[in-house]
């Protein structure tokens, strides 16, 4: 069992949320916070088993492909700015590294 860690960050006008269970089985959500009482509101969300690993694509200028955000078969397209910020945490905690 590892310490789980988490990833946040804005994207596109919302939250990104990447966290990497204590089982290290990944999850991913995009979320916002609506109305006067700042409500929690899923927008999408993705998991996987343990051991199945996120990964980050980069952008394709030539294809005109945004970089993205894979875990499994779900894909988060990501501002271009925040892949290398997630490819930094992955490398730091896809194999277990603490917080």
């Amino acid at each position: 069992m590892t310490a789980p860690v988490d990833f946040t960050a804005k994207c596109f006008g919302a939250n990104l949320r990447l966290t990497r269970d204590s089982d290290s089985s990944w999850r991913i959500s995009l979320y916002t916070f609506v109305g006067k009482n700042k409500t929690l509101r899923n927008i999408a969300f993705a998991c996987t088993h343990p051991g199945k690993v996120p990964r980050v694509v980069p952008p394709d200028a030539d294809a005109d492909t945004p970089a993205a955000l894979w875990l499994g078969s779900a894909a988060f397209d990501l501002p271009d700015t925040l892949a290398p910020k997630i490819q930094a945490f992955l490398a730091e905690h896809a194999k277990g590294g603490a917080a």
